[in-house]
């Protein structure tokens, strides 16, 4: 059994003059990092992993600190990656829907199956390590990594219904089911 604990990161300061991969946590999500660190505890976590991205490395940083563990950065992780800011939330919604649904992504962003392979090539780098295993990461490149490997149905759902922070487990075993869905 290859347990492996997929995390999303905890609320970032949103500063839309910026890249969203360059956001630091807010307070709150500081906070909720150090709440996720106290359950990681118990995971027995053998190995740590995050997405390049700031918001992600800073909650593995201290989930890290809490568990003793030093965290290895791979960009295989990083956020399904959109060309623009979209400012309206329904259009970004719309936007997100189209583009886990499997449609053709507008505006040359990254399509899902292309998140998804790259995602799955940090799986493969995970798996010749130690396990329990954690991987820090983001809402929408997650969905679209569990998409294709038929653990969900219903990405868009699924992405909209995922806690920052949350965290589920599956084992790499057996992928196709969700051991335990995300949560807070």
């Amino acid at each position: 059994m290859r347990l492996l604990y997929l995390v999303r990161h905890a609320s970032p300061q949103i500063q839309p003059e910026l890249p969203s991969r360059d956001w630091v946590l807010s307070e709150r999500g500081i906070a909720e990092a150090q709440t996720l660190a106290g359950a990681a505890a118990d995971w027995a976590l053998e190995a740590l992993y995050s997405s390049s991205e700031t918001k992600a490395r800073a909650t593995a940083l201290i989930i890290g600190d809490a568990v003793g563990l030093s965290v290895r950065v791979a960009d295989a992780f990083d956020e399904l990656r959109l060309a623009d800011w979209i400012d309206n939330a329904d259009e970004f919604n719309d936007h997100v829907r189209a583009i886990l649904e499997g449609g053709e992504p507008p505006r040359g962003d990254e399509s899902s199956q292309e998140a998804a392979a790259r995602f799955a090539a940090g799986v493969r780098i995970v798996e010749e390590g130690p396990f329990p295993a954690a991987v820090v990461s983001h809402g929408r490149v997650l969905t679209a990594w569990l998409t294709s490997i038929g653990a969900i149905e219903d990405p868009f759902e699924f992405w909209r219904q995922i806690p920052m922070p949350g965290w589920a487990l599956i084992d790499l075993d057996a992928p196709r089911t969700l051991r335990s869905g995300f949560v807070a």
